[in-house]
């Protein structure tokens, strides 16, 4: 990618290719964002099948990690999924898993995470550090 000025109108989103290049696991992170009920159903975070899913708004049935779909549909509705505890990046996770990794900007983000200003937003996910998985889009 080549460098570009990152700014608070930057979108970013969950870089899945990031994780397997970097021979990094997902499912374990998404495992650790997972609800009391859910780390219930799931004794751990290998050997997960894929299930249908259908999407609300269109009606097309695609096949998902079942994990993110109980983070997303369980998961984050639960009070406190995110919360002023949370570490920023961990939130900022935790929303594009609610909102199934759709681009945002720090603006964007703000919105969920209020009591942190955009440019806080930024100083985390746009760093040098790549905090899970969690970069702009090119």
């Amino acid at each position: 990618m080549a460098w570009k000025r990152i700014t608070v109108d930057t979108a970013f989103h969950i870089d899945w290719e990031w994780w397997a290049a970097n021979d990094k696991n997902y499912r374990i992170n998404l495992y650790e964002q997972l609800c009391e009920e859910c780390r219930r159903r799931f004794l751990s975070a290998v050997d997960v099948e894929e299930v249908d899913w259908i999407d609300p708004g269109t009606a097309e049935i695609t096949r998902a990690d079942a994990l993110q779909m109980c983070l997303r549909t369980r998961c984050a509705h639960e009070p406190g999924f995110i919360n002023e505890s949370l570490p920023v990046a961990a939130a900022v996770f935790r929303i594009f898993l609610m909102n199934g990794n759709k681009p945002s900007t720090a603006h964007d983000l703000h919105k969920y995470l209020p009591w942190r200003q955009p440019e806080t937003i930024l100083r985390v996910i746009g760093g040098r550090e790549v905090h899970y998985g969690i970069r702009p889009i090119d």
